[in-house]
């Protein structure tokens, strides 16, 4: 008899795991993993940076003076038309206008640290900080940065 109430005992533990685990509630559920936050993409480097030097912008002055003034004003350089046509172009698009086109009665006779520099004084004519380092004047360095007259 104790056998047969063992039995018995032991087949409806068996019936209650069996009703709770195949029943008809929902399952259970994991929490959702937390979304991570979104990632802030680094702004692209921009001539508010500072990207060259006040030594650099110096040489460029000087050859503005020598050469540049001859034709132009500091003032053509820091106007309204000025500063909306490059907003937002790439500064090795202004290096190359530059280098193409000046001067004027002798295009690409600058050599290339001479674009550079008058580049960097026009950088500074508006208002733009110098850093630590010159601008390097291949086109890849000239092309990382993008302009903008003001800090983003």
């Amino acid at each position: 008899m104790v056998r047969s109430l063992r039995a018995l005992s032991g087949l409806s533990l068996l019936a209650i795991v069996a009703a709770c685990s195949s029943g008809s509630s929902a399952p259970a559920t994991t929490p959702a993993p937390a979304e991570a936050p979104p990632v802030e993409e680094a702004a692209d480097p921009t001539t508010a940076d500072g990207i060259f030097t006040v030594a650099q912008a110096e040489r460029g002055h000087e050859l503005f003076q020598s050469t540049c003034a001859e034709c132009h004003e500091a003032a053509d350089w820091t106007d309204a038309g000025f500063r909306g046509r490059w907003e937002d172009e790439s500064v090795f698009q202004l290096w190359y206008y530059i280098n193409d086109r000046m001067p004027y009665d002798d295009p690409w006779s600058l050599s290339r640290q001479q674009v550079t520099d008058v580049l960097t004084y026009i950088l500074q004519l508006n208002d733009l900080p110098a850093g630590a380092a010159e601008l390097a004047t291949d086109d890849d360095s000239i092309d990382d940065y993008w302009i903008a007259w003001t800090a983003n």
